[in-house]
């Protein structure tokens, strides 16, 4: 979702956005599907391979993450923006990093032995949404100082707080991820 995302962000010629908006959409139903079916394998697996509470935790931030992406996603397709600026293209580029951080970190959990390598993608993570968070306020700060339009003003300020709001997730999916590891 992340690089569907950014690819509709930093490519101006697509010829149908809606197509893209579209499938973002999709795979984030998609996840929910896979959650929801985490949560009734929960139920019925007797030994799993971390604590029940930790696999719910973790599959429960990450669908928040796909929420968060598909709520950006979907405020730039209904507010019919075209035009994205710098600080959209750094932060959907961000969301793509912690991503695919994430998605290390997750097939790292399975050895006990990479413990200290999925605790340097978690700080990898927290340094982007650190980023993230100086590229947002920076970003509001310049459009409510120079956008004369409110309602473009909103539109942005949206978008951008939908977008922020994707890289806090994917900082949260790393508070779970320390907690199985500190736990386990």
């Amino acid at each position: 979702m992340a690089d569907l995302l950014v690819n509709v962000i930093n490519n101006q010629r697509i010829d149908d956005p809606a197509h893209i908006f579209k499938q973002i959409d999709k795979m984030e139903n998609t996840g929910d599907n896979i959650t929801h079916k985490i949560y009734l394998c929960l139920d019925k697996v007797i030994f799993t391979p971390l604590n029940r509470n930790d696999i719910h935790a973790l599959a429960s931030a990450i669908d928040d993450v796909a929420d968060t992406i598909k709520e950006a996603s979907g405020r730039m397709y209904l507010y019919n923006i075209e035009d994205f600026t710098p600080a959209i293209k750094q932060i959907a580029a961000i969301i793509l990093k912690a991503s695919l951080e994430i998605e290390k970190a997750i097939g790292l959990l399975r050895s006990s032995k990479k413990a200290n390598d999925v605790f340097g993608l978690c700080r990898q993570i927290r340094n982007y949404e650190r980023q993230s968070d100086l590229v947002y306020y920076q970003a509001v700060a310049t459009l409510f100082e120079n956008e004369k339009d409110a309602i473009k003003l909103l539109k942005y300020r949206g978008i951008l707080f939908s977008l922020q709001t994707s890289v806090n997730k994917c900082k949260n999916v790393t508070d779970v991820l320390n907690t199985i590891l500190i736990n386990g």
